[in-house]
This record gives C-alpha cells, structure tokens and sequence, in this order.
C-alpha cells in the first residue's frame, strides 16, 4: 500500500500533534525491530523496512507542518 493511501486510510491528518508523535514513536520501534530480525535473519518481509521508513517519514512531516503552521500563528498574533 503506498504511503497516500495509508495516510487516508488511518486518517493521519486529523490526528492530533501528541497522536501523530505517538504514532512516530510506534514505527521507530518497529523499524527498530524488523531492523534487529533482519540481522539476525528472522525477518520473513524484507518489504517492511522501506515501507515502514516511508510511513515515519510521512509523519514526521506532517507533525512538521502542524509545528510550523503553530509558529506562524504565534507570529502573527504577536
């Protein structure tokens, strides 16, 4: 599934920041351990590693924008 797909599918975008933080804290670890499985060769899907890559740096754009769109309101209320 590609990456658009998934992020309308979870419904990424109307997640909250702390959501969306929580969510990338998820597949890190999972990166890290399908990382670990696959030295120690007990990964059976090597296809998991670059689309879980895929799907954390999705979200970590968009928890990127949510951090810019709040700066520039910030600023503009100033």
């Amino acid at each position: 599934m590609s990456v658009k797909k998934w992020i309308k599918q979870q419904g990424i975008r109307e997640l909250t920041l702390s959501e969306l933080q929580d969510r990338a804290a998820e597949l890190k670890a999972s990166l890290f351990a399908s990382r670990f499985q696959r030295s120690t060769g007990k990964l059976d899907n090597f296809n998991v590693l670059p689309q879980t890559r895929r799907r954390l740096a999705a979200l970590r754009t968009i928890i990127r924008e949510r951090e810019l769109e709040a700066t520039r309101t910030k600023e503009g209320k100033d």
